[in-house]
């Protein structure tokens, strides 16, 4: 009996020490499409239909859909609350890493990333930022990567105040 019990005991701590954790903020485990910390409360999203599939830019010809993927995380659907946009431009999405800032409409980036709250209808403006491609699957045609970036409100200002500041941002989606 003291034999079955002692093999009981070792065969459950083995099992418990065999177990891993994983980092469920990685994008490789997440339900969500995109998630980041947005002044430092949790947001996980999917584009506007639920889903992770690229979004059309035919509405912005600024990025014209047939040089940008855009990709959305917008919490609460097609009315939506928080909604984060990051532009690629689909001859730059490469493994790597591309500083973002404000749009100042004179030459068209390579990656740019945008932050709208449509709950309150705040106009926000990019300052800076970054945008990391930390994969990409010619296969299943996905890009995965992380990003962070800090906005002012409205009209861009370098003296303004940061008004939001998003950071352990993460997005796999798939692209055209």
């Amino acid at each position: 009996m003291k034999i079955k019990f002692i093999l009981f005991i070792t065969i459950t701590v083995l099992t418990f020490l065999s177990c891993s954790s994983s980092d469920d903020s990685s994008p490789e485990n997440s339900n969500y499409a995109m998630t980041a910390k947005i002044n430092g409360e949790d947001f996980q999203a999917n584009n506007p239909f639920g889903n992770n599939e690229p979004s059309s830019t035919t509405i912005f010809n600024y990025f014209p859909k047939e040089d940008f993927v855009l990709l959305i995380g917008r919490e609460g659907g097609v009315i939506g609350g928080k909604e984060i946009k990051i532009w690629l431009k689909k001859s730059d999405i490469i493994v790597g890493s591309y500083e973002t800032g404000p749009e100042t409409f004179d030459t068209t980036p390579s990656h740019f990333i945008d932050f709208l709250d449509l709950t309150n209808e705040i106009d926000e403006s990019t300052k800076n930022g970054t945008i990391e491609i930390t994969e990409v699957n010619t296969s299943t045609n996905t890009v995965t990567g992380t990003f962070s970036f800090t906005t002012v409100d409205g009209t861009f200002d370098p003296s303004s105040p940061i008004d939001f500041n998003i950071t352990d941002g993460t997005f796999k989606y798939i692209y055209e």
